[in-house]
């Protein structure tokens, strides 16, 4: 059996799309093995507008016994001229099924109308190559413009199967008219490897995920996710804050890492609070997703706006408070009966946003208890998932 892999790149500057990657090839990897199937990947992205082995880039080296290979296909602005070549690429050949994650939350126009364009291209692909296509579990929606809708309906149809990881997009589904086709699931990172990490340094450890996006004001530098409050100033506050508690220890803690500047980058903001706050603690470049996810199991308490990071904390027993600046964070956790999250698109305050951090942690004993209560709710789902597969793909009817 040969399948397509579309958003599934592990070594992405993104260690949150990196864990999803992961953690589906681990995922379909323990069904096939255990249906005795032999799989082959292909992992399929667009051409790349840069120089880049792409050989080593899409690498599945060490993270599956399976062969695999890769194919391009061309990029959108390529077929605004020529839309033809997109039937006549050699991308989704031979492939029995391809599943597409969408880097998790890319189904949406939050992130602009290019965007959700880009992510329609190889399902469209798929569709007029004759080539069964599913969403892996994700966030679908919120679509905000009406071209948003009309684009999301029309790549949506085209799919054998959508799997969504929270009951709002599991709502947004049924709305648009897929409720037959939708089934919802977990979030795959839950699923993701780590090894638990101890500080012994008799502190109450915190780390804080701060996501450089959001530093920074968003694509347009200007409150592109129209937050109700400054998250700069909330970021500030929070960390001079926690840093003048006695017995506290502050980790700075990034889960998108560029080698270069980018508005999207963690760690250029990071290095510049850890200037202005020398008492934080900020880790080296994480080289891999399991090794963020391994660094946040020795906290005591975890904060993060990055929603993988938060999952990782989730995933790995530590008490976690969410910075929800989308529909993706609120559908989660309030899906895992996990209600201690700050929402950053309601009217509340920097001030008010602190307060509400700070309740969370003189409460720690009742966050406890849901992430207790939540590791029941993704166990269970994760198990719900791995049986959809092979209904999906037909497993029990092979060999």
């Amino acid at each position: 059996m040969k399948i397509g892999l579309i958003s599934h790149l592990i070594r992405d500057y993104n260690l949150g799309c990196s864990a999803l990657a992961i953690s589906n090839l681990k995922l379909m990897d323990e069904v096939f093995e255990k249906y005795n199937i032999t799989v082959e990947y292909v992992v399929i992205l667009a051409e790349s507008g840069e120089k880049r082995d792409l050989e080593a880039y899409t690498s599945l080296e060490g993270f599956t016994k399976n062969k695999f290979s890769y194919k391009t296909y061309p990029r959108p602005k390529n077929m605004l001229l020529r839309p033809w070549i997109l039937k006549a690429t050699h991308a989704f050949e031979q492939c029995d099924y391809v599943i597409d994650l969408c880097g998790g939350d890319g189904y949406t126009d939050n992130y602009g109308i290019k965007r959700i364009f880009a992510e329609s291209i190889p399902i469209l692909g798929c569709k007029l190559n004759q080539i069964c296509a599913f969403f892996g579990p994700q966030t679908i929606g919120p679509f905000n413009t009406k071209l948003g809708e009309i684009v999301a309906r029309n790549t949506l149809k085209k799919l054998k199967v959508i799997f969504v990881r929270d009951q709002s997009s599991y709502q947004c589904c049924k709305k648009l008219g897929f409720e037959n086709k939708t089934y919802q699931v977990i979030d795959v990172a839950f699923a993701l490897h780590f090894t638990k990490q101890y500080f012994n340094n008799n502190k109450f450890n915190i780390g804080i995920n701060v996501s450089g996006l959001l530093y920074n004001g968003g694509y347009n530098h200007d409150n592109y996710f129209k937050l109700s409050f400054s998250y700069k100033d909330f970021i500030d506050k929070l960390i001079d804050k926690l840093c003048e508690m006695e017995n506290v220890q502050v980790h700075l803690v990034p889960h998108v890492i560029y080698d270069n500047k980018n508005v999207d980058d963690d760690y250029s903001v990071c290095e510049k609070l850890h200037s202005n706050f020398p008492d934080t603690i900020l880790p080296g470049r994480f080289g891999s997703a399991m090794e963020a996810k391994s660094y946040i199991s020795g906290m005591n308490l975890f904060s993060g706006a990055r929603m993988h990071s938060t999952i990782g904390a989730t995933s790995s027993c530590v008490p976690v408070i969410p910075v929800a600046y989308s529909r993706k964070f609120n559908g989660l956790f309030d899906t895992l009966g996990y209600p201690y999250y700050i929402d950053a698109k309601t009217t509340m305050g920097v001030d008010s946003a602190i307060d509400q951090f700070m309740d969370y942690m003189n409460n720690l004993e009742d966050l406890k208890k849901g992430i207790k209560n939540a590791e029941k709710i993704y166990h269970a789902n994760l198990i719900k998932y791995q049986e959809l597969l092979v209904q999906v793909m037909e497993l029990n009817n092979i060999n």
